[in-house]
This record gives C-alpha cells, structure tokens and sequence, in this order.
C-alpha cells in the first residue's frame, strides 16, 4: 500500500482521535483532558439507575477526574469501588462494634449557601477523634458529594465544606431540634494521614426511587435556622418520616427560591 493511499486513514484516524476527548470546566479556572462520556454529569439533581453506583463512578475515570489544583490524593482514598467497598465494609464493622456512638452524619456545603447536603456516614475507632477520621477520607467523601449533587456541589469540587452531626440524627435535624449543631470538618488536620483506613469507614448517601436527597438550611455555625418542629408521642413509621422529609424538602426549596 503506497503512502498516498495511506494518507486518507490516517486523517481519519486523527479524526477519530479528536473526538474522544473533551476538556471541561472544572472550579478556580482548572481544565483537564478526560475521555468522552466518563464525566458523571448530570443537569438532574436525582441519581437513580438501575445499578445505583452507575453514574457515580467509572471504574477507569479515577485518574481524570481529580480535581486539579488539589492536594494528592492517597491511593487508598481514591474514588474506586475496591476503596469505596472497603471504607463501607469498615464503617459496617465499627458501628457493629460500637453502635452509633463513635459514628458521625456528614454534610456537605457549598459555602456561598446555606444548605447543607447530606451524604453520608462515617464511623472510627475509639482513639480517633471525628477530625482526624473525616481528614483521613476527605478525598472520598468530598468526591462522592460532587457526584451525588452534580448540580448543587459539583462546581464547587474542591471547595466544599464538610460538616459532622451526631450518628443517625437525621430526625432530630429534621425537626431542628436544637440541641443538634453541624461542626466543621478541615482537610488539614495533624496526624490524619497516620490513621490506618481499618481505623475509619464511610458510608456514602445513594439515591433510590428518584429521591430528592435530605437537606438541611443552617446557620454558619451549624445551628438550625428554624424553629423545633413539636413532634407528636407516637414515634412516625418509616413511610411518614420519608413523607415527613419531602414536605420538608420542598419547603425549604421554595424558602431557598425566595
């Protein structure tokens, strides 16, 4: 085959080739080549597929969707499923241990909000403080809060703030008790990096059944904005809390409109 001949496959190769990368915009200005039809973006603010994960996570996509600009990333913290498995199996096993009292609810903001997300747990050992246990898995935990709120979150990948409430407290956030205040949680803490990943597990938040997802309007020192909701003596079933949290969610929606 002669090189002329060669020349219209090789543009088409090139061709080809072009057309499998893009270069979206990610925070504070950063691009970064990733591979066509690996962003899991999505306009929707519910997640719901038939696999759950599906459009969480890329098994091949680790690599290009790292947030630019930040600090590396330990590779047992990456967004993989082997780490995402092992991190829940050992939030399993602590709180099956230690029951929820060395376990924290976690939220994620964006700053210029005031609504704070929630997107999952985390549970530790004993002689691990919450700060050090959240610094330890930032890198999870804010990454599965992009992809959870592609909308809301997302754009600011690598700017959220973390916040931890009591383990298992949704209700109580949910009827402003207030006695429940968020606290802060910082990338930088010393000595997080020396914690084993057996010492802490996370559980991220999964949305079934084109759930809207649970959120909270607080103050920036984590207080509840609104009254205590009285709650009746009957303790609700579990179908009147989920009912519960969306009139509770769509509230909020249309205050946040306002």
């Amino acid at each position: 085959m002669t090189s002329a001949s060669l020349l219209p496959l090789l543009c088409l190769c090139l061709l080809a080739l072009s057309h499998s990368f893009s270069t979206p915009y990610l925070p504070d200005g950063k691009y970064r080549v990733v591979k066509q039809g690996r962003l899991a973006y999505t306009s929707t603010t519910s997640l719901f597929v038939k696999d759950k994960w599906d459009l969480l996570i890329d098994e091949e996509e680790d690599d290009d969707l790292q947030f630019d600009g930040g600090p590396p990333v330990p590779r047992d913290m990456k967004y993989n499923m082997f780490n995402i498995n092992r991190q829940r199996e050992h939030f399993v096993s602590i709180k099956g241990i230690a029951g929820k009292d060395l376990t924290n609810d976690v939220y994620a903001r964006d700053p210029e909000t005031d609504t704070f997300w929630f997107i999952g747990k985390v549970a530790r050992v004993s002689d691990i403080p919450i700060e050090k246990c959240i610094a330890r898995q930032w890198a999870m935990v804010e990454e599965h809060s992009a992809r959870l709120r592609p909308t809301e979150l997302y754009p600011k990948w690598g700017s959220l703030q973390l916040w931890a409430a009591p383990g298992d407290s949704e209700v109580d956030v949910a009827y402003c008790r207030p006695e429940i205040q968020f606290i802060q949680m910082f990338r930088d803490v010393d000595g997080s990096s020396e914690v084993r990943n057996m010492e802490v597990g996370f559980q991220g938040e999964l949305y079934e059944n084109e759930e809207e997802g649970f959120r909270t309007i607080r103050t920036d020192d984590g207080k509840a904005v609104k009254q205590e909701i009285q709650s009746s003596p009957k303790q609700p079933t579990e179908a009147q809390l989920d009912e519960m949290m969306k009139v509770l969610n769509d509230v909020e929606a249309n205050s946040g409109e306002q």
